[in-house]
C-alpha cells in the first residue's frame, strides 16, 4: 500500500512540473521577439578556418578539410574595397610596420661571380717531335720544368737515315762546283747541278737539321752521324717523353715546351649567365694563391657549344704573365658587372666601330687591318654580332627585391593608395625581367609613380588569405573563354561542304608531321578552295550570318604564304585550329566520330599550340619526326558541337 502511494506521488509531482513548464512556455516572449541587435550581428558572421582561409561558412562548426574549430572572419573591409585590395587604418598600419618606395626608372647593373682556372695559352704551345727515325743517344733536357730559348739543344739522335741524306748534299754540292770549274760547261748544265743541290739541301732542313750544321756540312764536307734537336721557341718544358736509348719514328713526340709569359685563365658561366656575357666585356678576378690582388681582363672568347655535363660554358680571356705568378690549373674567380638595357639585355657597345680578327676575337683595332697572328683582315665588330643594338632606353622600372613575393612563375606586389590617413594595397601580379643586385626589372604590370610595399608585404598577404580573398597562394581563377552558342542543326545541307574543310584540315595536319613540305604545301592550297566552297545552307537570319563571318575569318588565317614552307605553314596553324575548333562547337560536323583536340605544350618556345585529328593517335604537326609523339588529347568535340574533356 506504501509503495503504491509513493508511485502516485512521483505521478502527480511529474504532471505539475509539466504544467509548469507549458504556463512558462506560452507566457514567454518569442526570441525573434527579444532578440537584440548584438546576437543578430551574430547571425551574420562568416566563419572561416584559420588553416584553410578559402573554406567560408554562414554557422559555427568544422573546417571540411582539416576538422578544425572554425573562426569568425574579419570581413570588416572598407565600403566599396575591391576583391584584391584591403585596407589598414593608421594604427594596423603603424603596427605591422608597413614601408613603401616609389617604383621609378634607374640604371640597373647584374654582378655575375664565376669560377675557372689557370690555363696555358694554346697559341703558345709547341710540341718537338723527330722527324726521322733513329736513336736518341744523348739527352740535353733530362728533367720537365726547364727554362728553354729558342736554339736551345735539346737532343741528339743517331740516325742511318742522315747519313745518307748528308752523303746525297755532300753529291750534289761536288757537282755543282764541278760544273762550274769546267771550261766547257753550259747553263743546262748548272741549272741541274743547281737545282739537285737545292733538293739535298731542303730535305735537310725538312729533317730539322740546324742551319749552323748544314753549314758545317757545306764547310767541312765531313759527314755526322748525330743529329741535333733545337728548341723551337722560349718556354718551358712541360712535358717531357724522351729518354736515352729509345728508339724513335717519324713524328714520335719527345718534348712540350710552353711560353708561360701569357695564360689564358678560363671561367665556367652558367646558361641563365650567357645574356649577361658578351666578348670584349669587363671581368676582373683574382687567384686564390694571391687574395686582394685584383686583375683586370677582357672576355676574349665565349664557347658556342654547351658543356652537356656541366651545364656551362667557358669565357676565356687573356692574361699577361710576366712575373710568372699564374701558373696553369690555379684557382681563380672573376667577376663581371653588366650594365641592363630597359628591355632587361646586355648593353654591349665596347666594340661599337671597332675591326675584330675572326679568327682572334681578342685582336681589335680602329682600322680595317691585317691581324698580326694570323694575317687574317679584320671585320666590323657588328658583323660578327659582338655589338649589340643601342637601346631606346638604358634606364628601367625597377621594383626593390623586398616588395616582391615570389610563388613559382607568380611574382605579386603591393601597390599602396592613400587617402586622408587610410591606406589600402591592391594585389597585383607583374611580370619580372632579371634581378639586377638588390632590384628587379618590371616588364609589365606596373607603373612609374606607383607606390608599393617594401616592408609588411608578407602581413598583408596573410590578412588577405583570413579574409579569403585572392592572395599569393590562390590566385583570382583565369577567366575561361565562354563556349560559342551553339547554332547546331542536325541534317541540314551546310554539313557536307564543312566535311570536306574538316578532312583537308586533317590531311594538311598529317602533311605536316610527316614533314613532307611539297605535299603540306598542296594540303594548305586544297583547304583554302574548301574553306571557299563552303555555304550556309539550311541555316537562316543571325544563323548564316555568324556561319559566313566564321567562312571569312577561317579563309584568312588559312590563307598560304606568298612562299609556303613548312615552317610558315606551321605557324599559321594554330589560328586555323582555333577558328575551325570555334566552328565545330558553333556549327557541328557529321564525321560519325569525336573529333579530337591534341595539345602539345613545347610548341613555339614552350607556349603550346592544339590541333584536331581524327583520333587520338599523336602525330605532332608542329615538329614532325623531331618529336612526332608529343601531345595528349584534352577533348573531344562530338557531333552536336559540345566540347567534354
Amino acid at each position: 500500500m506504501q509503495l503504491v502511494r509513493s508511485f502516485l506521488g512521483i505521478a502527480l509531482l511529474c504532471v505539475g512540473i509539466a504544467i509548469g513548464l507549458g504556463v512558462g512556455a506560452a507566457l514567454r516572449p518569442s526570441a525573434a521577439a527579444t532578440e537584440s541587435p548584438a546576437s543578430a550581428a551574430q547571425a551574420s558572421v562568416v566563419w572561416t578556418c584559420s588553416m584553410h582561409p578559402q573554406i567560408r561558412m554562414p554557422k559555427k562548426g568544422t573546417c571540411p578539410i582539416c576538422f578544425m574549430d572554425l573562426i569568425p572572419a574579419d570581413d570588416g573591409g572598407a565600403a566599396g574595397e575591391s576583391e584584391t585590395a584591403i585596407s589598414l587604418s593608421p594604427r594596423a598600419a603603424a603596427l605591422a610596420h608597413l614601408e613603401s618606395t616609389v617604383v621609378e626608372r634607374r640604371a640597373l647593373v647584374r654582378e655575375l661571380h664565376l669560377v675557372g682556372k689557370v690555363a696555358a695559352d694554346e697559341t703558345r704551345v709547341s710540341y718537338v717531335s723527330s722527324y726521322v727515325p733513329g736513336r736518341l743517344d744523348r739527352l740535353f733536357v733530362d728533367f720537365t720544368g726547364v727554362l728553354v730559348r729558342k736554339g736551345d739543344h735539346l737532343a741528339e739522335m743517331f740516325s742511318p737515315e742522315l747519313l745518307v741524306a748528308q752523303r746525297e748534299y755532300l753529291v750534289a754540292l761536288d757537282g755543282v762546283e764541278r760544273t762550274r770549274s769546267q771550261s766547257t760547261n753550259s747553263p743546262t748544265a748548272l741549272l741541274v747541278a743547281t737545282s739537285m743541290y737545292e733538293s739535298a739541301k731542303r730535305k735537310l732542313e725538312l729533317w730539322g737539321v740546324p742551319t749552323d750544321e748544314v753549314a758545317r756540312l757545306e764547310r767541312e764536307k765531313t759527314l755526322s752521324d748525330k743529329l741535333r734537336i733545337d728548341s723551337p721557341r722560349e718556354g718551358w718544358v712541360t712535358e717531357r717523353l724522351a729518354f736515352e736509348g729509345m728508339y724513335v719514328e717519324v713524328g714520335t713526340r719527345l718534348f712540350t715546351v710552353v711560353d708561360l709569359r701569357h695564360v689564358w685563365a678560363t671561367f665556367e658561366a652558367y646558361e641563365s649567365d650567357l645574356p649577361f656575357l658578351a666578348v670584349g666585356q669587363d671581368l676582373t678576378f683574382e687567384a686564390e694563391a694571391f687574395p686582394g690582388r685584383v686583375m683586370n681582363a677582357k672576355i676574349a672568347y665565349l664557347d658556342r657549344v654547351l658543356n652537356d655535363e656541366t651545364r656551362t660554358v667557358r669565357a676565356r680571356v687573356n692574361v699577361a704573365n710576366e712575373d710568372l705568378s699564374l701558373r696553369p690549373n690555379m684557382f681563380v674567380r672573376g667577376k663581371v658587372t653588366a650594365a641592363l638595357s630597359a628591355a632587361g639585355s646586355i648593353v654591349s657597345r665596347s666594340l661599337a666601330g671597332k675591326y675584330v680578327c675572326p679568327m682572334h676575337q681578342e685582336i681589335v683595332a680602329d682600322q680595317p687591318e691585317k691581324c698580326g697572328l694570323c694575317g687574317m683582315a679584320l671585320v666590323a665588330a657588328e658583323s660578327l654580332g659582338l655589338v649589340s643594338s643601342q637601346p631606346s632606353e638604358t634606364q628601367a622600372l625597377a621594383v626593390p627585391v623586398t616588395a616582391v613575393l615570389l610563388t613559382g612563375a607568380r611574382g605579386v606586389v603591393f601597390v599602396e593608395n592613400a587617402k586622408d590617413d587610410a591606406r589600402s594595397y591592391e594585389l597585383r601580379e607583374i611580370e619580372l625581367g632579371p634581378r639586377a643586385g638588390d632590384w628587379y626589372l618590371v616588364q609589365s604590370g606596373l607603373k612609374e609613380g606607383e607606390r608599393v610595399a617594401t616592408r609588411g608585404a608578407v602581413l598583408i598577404d596573410s590578412a588577405l588569405q583570413l579574409r579569403g580573398k585572392p592572395s599569393l597562394m590562390s590566385a583570382p581563377p583565369t577567366p575561361l573563354d565562354p563556349p560559342p552558342v551553339s547554332r547546331y542543326k542536325s541534317d541540314a545541307a551546310y554539313h557536307a561542304a564543312a566535311r570536306s574543310v574538316v578532312q583537308a584540315y586533317f590531311d594538311l595536319a598529317g602533311k605536316l608531321a610527316d614533314d613532307a613540305e611539297p605535299a603540306a604545301i598542296s594540303a594548305a592550297g586544297k583547304l583554302q578552295t574548301a574553306i571557299e566552297q563552303m555555304n550556309p545552307a539550311g541555316l537562316g537570319g543571325a544563323d548564316a550570318g555568324e556561319f559566313e563571318r566564321l567562312r571569312a575569318a577561317l579563309l584568312a588565317a588559312a590563307k598560304p604564304p606568298e612562299k609556303p614552307d613548312l615552317k610558315s605553314l606551321r605557324d599559321a596553324l594554330p589560328a586555323t585550329t582555333k577558328l575551325l575548333r570555334e566552328y565545330l562547337r558553333t556549327f557541328g560536323h557529321t564525321l560519325g566520330t569525336p573529333i579530337v583536340r591534341t595539345h602539345c605544350p613545347m610548341a613555339f618556345d614552350n607556349r603550346g599550340a592544339d590541333w584536331l585529328a581524327p583520333d587520338e593517335i599523336v602525330r605532332n604537326p608542329y615538329f614532325g619526326a623531331e618529336m612526332l609523339s608529343c601531345g595528349v588529347a584534352k577533348a573531344f568535340i562530338a557531333a552536336d558541337g559540345k566540347e567534354t574533356e
